[in-house]
């Protein structure tokens, strides 16, 4: 065997033999019952076939099965070929073990009688007779009860010892009676391997799966007894210790989804305990409706590890090849599309006999595993898997963050690196500040500055971000030859841009390339625009590389060689630079289309204890026209975007008219069901409360814990309701009455009230929303995970999916926050540079960013939801409402969130409530 090492984490790679074979990044693996005892030849042959892992029956201890054979007293039952001893165990060192096997327990070989041994049995039958010994009150001995309890035990124990990483338990007793018998369906014609449409000769009925007619319950008294087997084993010290997983195996049924999820609830949503979904049996497309919207729930509150592919599940094609139904093809696109970067797969159960051996060799699952692969390749999921995005998003899946405390913390160099990678934000960003410009140009906002030569071939070149050896002068002279470069007046008008919060500058370099594209567009007007760009920066890393930017790029500089700039950072340093401040465009003569930026250190909110911004606060004429801001949190506001825009404009530097970009964002929550994030949350109560008191910090306990919000990529997540919208906030404030007059601008002395920052003194930023979400009859299942686009082929299988939510209980752990943002719209119906950005129903510009999946920007990953979590989750019962009620609180010096929820049926009567969590900000608070 290879020494290279096969691994079932999520970061793992292809074998070399799957590489080989084309398979993508698929975790997969293989049971061989013929080898289900000897995990080294079982690996050898899945291998050989390019799987990723296997699975081996859990051995009974020796000494069970020696005092069992010697108890017996002429049962007929043969004992020579149980008590046969492992010889795997010396083949295989322990990284083959903890990193290529999986566990599962089976019936007691000494319990199975000839008649029962058959590789056809379905693999949900796997390990049922252990179970029933064991959760069963009734026909079962106590003697036969207190030694399947000891063979239970002693393999998990075996499992520990041996260091594998996870086991596959029976199936959830639901009755007596709940047994399938399955047949293959086969055929022999011609066709291409993968062609996916099966067989559509007349098969004979007698030959299709047929199940035995019970009554199922999914709180009998053997499901209680598994759930509390289930809940000791996952608080011992083997999965504690030792981490060894517990895979329930969960067939594909809504009686079954059920009970897992009423297991999981009684196991107190452990996170040791998870499913391994069970597909054993072809799929009747009028249960398709009914599974999706089940499914969708069960992905979020499930735990789901696994899918299992029964070889009995697979049809055929006309050449004789796997294939899946159009039923369950559907399926494996949506539960992969969804979990594909963190889902084992399976493929086990007894061959058909005309394919159980390939060339006189071993059995071979390599066709299922094939096409299992191929349906893997199929659009849409490598571009929803495998994308630069999905890989980048990789780590951060589940993995719940604090959010930020923007006012107290400063971000790493590496965090401004990343997301300036955004491919989506900066883009409407920079949209967002042209269409302002255009629409400030068109309504006389910018003061006009004089009239100066250009040409068409000059403003192309600024356009188009061009930076060459030729200084600008020699570029007019140059271009003055080409086509189009004739040289006309045009009269140049300036803008003042404000960006607060700059970071490293990439709102920065949008505007400067925005307004090079409006001068471009207004030349045909003879109209010409420069900007004066003022970037503010509290953090005093991120200033030392934006002055940087600043002494290398002749962009920042309105195209002149940098003359070194004082440093802004210390207030007493800049008397010099508000006589450059005070000049037209900062340079002596003012070229179109270019930008001079003047870099500034301070916190936004105090600019009034700068200088230079309290010169420019002194004359209106230096005041910002646009004012721009990356502020915004998961939540729209939960990073202190009102504060710190309210704060700006407070200070009186923005004029009356000024734009804020963005011009408002809108908060929206929706439910919930996770069983992944409230176990991450519950775990974050072992975390220090401060870490940076270090390893000695008290924990932080779990009401603190789970009264946080967390900002979180969910994925292991289902949302159960369209999301609705809590709050709005728009900026800037509209001031009542504009009582400036000119003559009060042109004199700086003057003590006339500045109304804009009049009218941002006595603002409350405290919001609060009770809202309903009644029962959606397909459960939230086009919002997927809760992040992303809505799946718009989900409604489409919602045909026979009656009204009243029949047949899925919903358990919310919580919910997920997220914003839509405005960050420009135009009253303009045509754009001038020719080309539309976003239009509204009603046939307006905007520029628009979003995390809500209702309205989600494709391809933008600067922000994550936020998770509100409860501290115990309610089951929302089938037609029942869900009500939450959020609050935005304050004070002095913090910002808060509190939130609650109650389940309403649906007479109207309260099912079941939560707490008020984070009352008084006792839990978690953002500092102002």
């Amino acid at each position: 065997m290879s020494s290279e090492s096969i691994t079932l984490s999520t970061t793992a790679q292809s074998t070399a033999a799957s590489s080989q074979q084309g398979t993508s990044n698929m975790i997969c693996g293989v049971s061989h019952p013929e080898n289900s005892q000897n995990a080294f030849l079982s690996l050898q042959d899945g291998r050989r076939d390019g799987f990723d892992y296997v699975v081996t029956e859990l051995p009974v201890p020796i000494g069970i099965v020696a005092a069992s054979a010697a108890a017996a007293d002429g049962g007929g039952v043969s004992m020579g070929s149980t008590t046969s001893v492992r010889t795997d165990v010396t083949r295989m060192d322990s990284r083959w073990w903890s990193t290529s096997v999986v566990g599962i327990v089976g019936d007691p070989p000494h319990w199975t009688t000839a008649s029962t041994k058959s590789t056809t049995i379905s693999s949900d039958a796997t390990g049922s007779q252990l179970m029933k010994a064991l959760t069963s009150s009734k026909g079962v001995s106590s003697k036969k009860k207190q030694e399947a309890d000891k063979m239970f035990w002693g393999m998990l124990e075996w499992a520990s010892h041996m260091c594998i990483p996870a086991v596959i338990l029976p199936t959830i007793p639901l009755g007596d009676g709940d047994a399938t018998t399955e047949v293959k369906i086969s055929s022999s014609d011609e066709e291409d391997m993968f062609d996916d449409a099966p067989n559509d000769k007349p098969q004979d009925q007698a030959k299709l799966p047929q199940k035995k007619k019970s009554l199922l319950s999914i709180n009998s008294a053997s499901a209680k007894e598994y759930a509390r087997l289930i809940s000791q084993l996952s608080t011992s010290s083997i999965c504690s210790t030792s981490r060894v997983q517990l895979w329930i195996r969960v067939p594909l049924t809504l009686h079954h989804l059920q009970a897992y999820q009423l297991l999981l609830a009684r196991c107190d949503h452990s996170p040791s305990v998870g499913c391994m979904l069970s597909i054993t049996s072809p799929l009747d497309a009028t249960e398709l409706p009914a599974i999706t919207r089940a499914l969708h729930t069960f992905m979020g509150g499930g735990h789901v590890k696994g899918i299992s592919w029964d070889v009995s599940a697979f049809l055929k094609n006309k050449r004789g090849y796997p294939t899946l139904s159009k039923s369950h093809q559907y399926l494996f696109q949506l539960v992969y599309g969804r979990l594909g970067r963190t889902l084992r797969t399976l493929v086990e159960g007894g061959l058909p006999g005309e394919l159980n051996h390939e060339d006189g060799g071993s059995p071979t699952r390599r066709y299922h595993l094939q096409y299992l692969a191929h349906l893997r390749s199929r659009a849409p999921l490598p571009s929803l898997l495998d994308s630069e995005e999905a890989v980048l998003e990789t780590p951060y899946l589940d993995n719940l963050q604090s959010p930020l405390q923007p006012l107290g913390d400063h971000l790493e160099y590496q965090t401004y690196e990343t997301f300036e990678k955004d491919p989506v934000k900066y883009k409407r960003y920079g949209e967002a500040v042209e269409l302002a410009l255009e629409d400030g140009m068109k309504e006389g906002k910018f003061p006009f500055v004089k009239r100066v030569k250009s040409n068409v071939s000059y403003l192309r070149h600024i356009a188009a971000g061009e930076d060459g050896e030729l200084g600008l002068e020699d570029l007019l002279l140059e271009s003055a030859n080409k086509r189009d470069g004739a040289i006309v007046e045009v009269d140049l008008y300036e803008a003042t841009i404000f960006v607060v919060g700059a970071g490293r500058g990439p709102l920065v370099r949008e505007s400067i390339a925005a307004v090079s594209r409006v001068a471009s567009s207004l030349l045909a007007e003879n109209k010409a625009l420069i900007a004066k760009v003022v970037a503010i920066e509290k953090n005093p890393s991120a200033v030392l590389y934006l002055q940087s930017l600043k002494s290398t790029h002749r962009s920042w500089n309105g195209g002149e060689e940098y003359a070194e700039q004082l440093d802004l950072h210390y207030p007493h340093n800049c008397g010099n630079d508000i006589e450059v401040l005070n000049r037209r465009g900062g340079i002596t003569s003012p070229l179109p289309g270019l930008s001079n930026v003047t870099v500034i250190g301070c916190d936004m909110r105090e600019a009034t204890s700068h200088p230079l911004l309290k010169f420019m606060i002194q004359n209106e004429e230096c005041r910002a026209d646009i004012v721009v801001s990356e502020l915004l949190g998961s939540f729209g506001d939960n990073e202190l975007s009102p504060e710190c825009l309210d704060g700006v404009q407070r200070c009186g530097i923005l004029k009356e008219n000024c734009v804020s970009i963005p011009q408002n964002y809108t908060a929206f929550i929706a439910p919930v069901s996770s069983s992944r994030l409230y176990s991450e949350a519950r775990c974050q109560s072992s975390f220090p409360a401060h870490p940076e008191e270090g390893p000695a910090a008290p924990a932080s306990g779990m009401q603190r814990a789970l009264e946080t919000p967390y900002v979180v990529r969910s994925h292991a997540a289902s949302q159960t309701h369209p999301e609705i919208a809590c709050w709005t906030f728009s900026h800037p404030h509209p001031s009542k009455s504009d009582t400036t007059t000119r003559m009060d601008i042109e004199d700086n002395t003057s003590n006339k009230t500045n109304a804009s920052a009049e009218a941002a003194m006595k603002i409350n930023n405290d919001r609060h929303a009770h809202i309903s979400f009644r029962c959606d009859p397909m459960l939230g299942a086009s919002a997927g995970c809760g992040y992303g686009a809505l799946n718009t082929e989900i409604p489409s299988v919602d045909v026979k999916v009656k009204e009243g939510c029949e047949g899925t209980n919903v358990t919310i752990h919580g919910f997920l926050g997220s914003f839509h943002s405005v960050l420009y719209e135009s009253p303009s119906v045509k754009s001038k540079v020719g080309k539309m950005k976003q239009k509204s129903s009603d046939g307006k510009r905007l520029s628009v960013i979003s995390i809500a999946p209702n309205s989600f920007s494709v391809g933008m990953f600067s922000w994550f939801p936020l998770y509100f979590p409860l501290k115990q989750p309610l089951c929302a019962p089938e037609g029942s409402t869900v009500n939450c009620s959020v609050w935005r609180r304050s004070d002095d010096a913090r910002v808060w969130y509190e939130w609650c929820a109650e389940v309403i049926d649906n007479n109207g009567n309260i099912w079941s409530t939560s707490s008020i969590h984070n009352p008084g900000g006792r839990s978690y608070h953002v500092r102002l």
